[in-house]
């Protein structure tokens, strides 16, 4: 018609329409990424799944992180650290004995030794935290303390500050009775690993026990010390009330950590990120390798002794931003007579929320009482000095 107007449809090839919305969602994306990667935090802590977790220094006792570490859980066969550690400190280790029927008739997971058989305290030992072997948890209970182990055990646990606490089992068998926490447990391995023999077993990840004179090759089921730098041990677990339970402990340039997680099934790779996060992101305090100073001395051949405070680490790791304040705990003065090597007060480093490294004052030499001699040795002061007193002047 005249006078109408008509408009002309035209389409959009559809090339044109895809690349048209794919160019409108990545100028949507580029400005959210980017967002995303400027706001997040590259040192934020890893995320742990776990039911209850700690991560401890070793040297100070000092919290990096946690959650629920107080929470009361079962600890499965982590509960063979507290079993070692009474061993160590109590029994004679290389010492041979012979295994007992009921102790070697177990549930659970075994080392293998059936009644009969001669091994040492020392390689049952390595047998229960290797293999966590229960015969071998068994046997080593009723050898250092027979009936009365599980005492020794909550005695021990109550000595350690190990408040939320119970045993029942040297195994880590399932019992209602039978629970720990995150925190509790990493006291307990920060007291063990300051066990030479301990720490030599639980450090090992293959070992040779002898049984009967044959030589048994153990691997150890802690993955981490094939795997992660500085692994240094301590103890798996496992049930099905308690879920996987791992207590290690990793040592970078002399600070060691300890880490606890109870029902985690991600355990192995949640210790390796929290390991990682911490060594990267602690706090250092540096630790002076020697300090030298001198002490009052009454009643001695000199009026003062040299003393000194000597560290082993040249600094602590702490948690990131924390610092420890020195305070030096000595006596006005110190009786004679004094031996080389005598501890005489300490250096104590605290932080805020309880965390705490102490190192020993010594004395560096020999200070014998007045009118003495070193190396002189003390008079009896019997019957026969009294009357040789009598006859024999100076």
């Amino acid at each position: 018609m005249i006078g109408q107007r008509t408009e002309k449809k035209t389409h959009k090839h559809p090339l044109r329409r895809w690349l048209g919305a794919l160019l409108a969602a990545a100028v949507l994306w580029v400005p959210a990424a980017w967002a995303a990667e400027q706001t997040a935090d590259p040192n934020a802590p890893p995320a742990v799944e776990a039911q209850a977790f700690v991560l401890m220094s070793a040297q100070t006792g000092q919290v990096f992180l946690e959650g629920n570490m107080h929470q009361q859980l079962p600890m499965a066969s982590t509960t063979k650290i507290m079993t070692a550690l009474l061993a160590v400190e109590n029994g004679s280790l290389d010492t041979v004995y012979t295994m007992r029927k009921e102790d070697v008739t177990v549930e659970g997971s075994s080392l293998g030794v059936r009644e009969g058989d001669q091994l040492t305290l020392r390689d049952l030992i390595t047998g229960m935290m290797l293999k966590s072997g229960n015969d071998a948890a068994r046997s080593v209970a009723h050898i250092v303390g027979g009936d009365g182990f599980v005492d020794m055990m909550n005695q021990r646990a109550a000595q350690l500050g190990m408040r939320n606490t119970h045993f029942t089992n040297p195994a880590g068998l399932p019992d209602d009775d039978h629970y720990s926490t995150a925190y509790d447990m990493a006291l307990l391995a920060k007291a063990a690993l300051q066990n030479p023999d301990f720490a030599a077993i639980c450090a090992s990840s293959t070992a040779a026990i002898t049984v009967n004179g044959d030589t048994w090759h153990l691997k150890n089921s802690n993955r981490l010390l094939r795997e992660l730098d500085g692994a240094c041990g301590i103890k798996t677990g496992f049930t099905k009330k308690a879920g996987r339970c791992l207590v290690s402990a990793v040592t970078r340039e002399g600070s060691t950590l300890i880490c606890v997680t109870l029902n985690c099934g991600e355990d192995w790779k949640t210790h390796t990120a929290l390991y990682d996060y911490a060594f990267a992101t602690g706090s250092t305090q540096q630790l002076p390798p020697e300090e030298k100073s001198s002490l009052p001395v009454v009643g001695g051949s000199k009026d003062s002794v040299q003393i000194t405070v000597q560290s082993e680490l040249d600094f602590l790791l702490l948690k990131e931003g924390s610092s420890l304040q020195k305070t030096v705990q000595l006596p006005g003065f110190i009786y004679a007579p004094i031996t080389a090597g005598q501890v005489v007060g300490e250096v104590v480093y605290r932080s805020p929320d309880g965390g705490e490294y102490r190192l020993p004052v010594t004395a560096t030499e020999e200070v014998p009482e007045k009118g003495k001699k070193t190396g002189d040795k003390k008079k009896t002061g019997g019957i026969f000095d009294w009357i040789k007193g009598w006859f024999v002047k100076d």
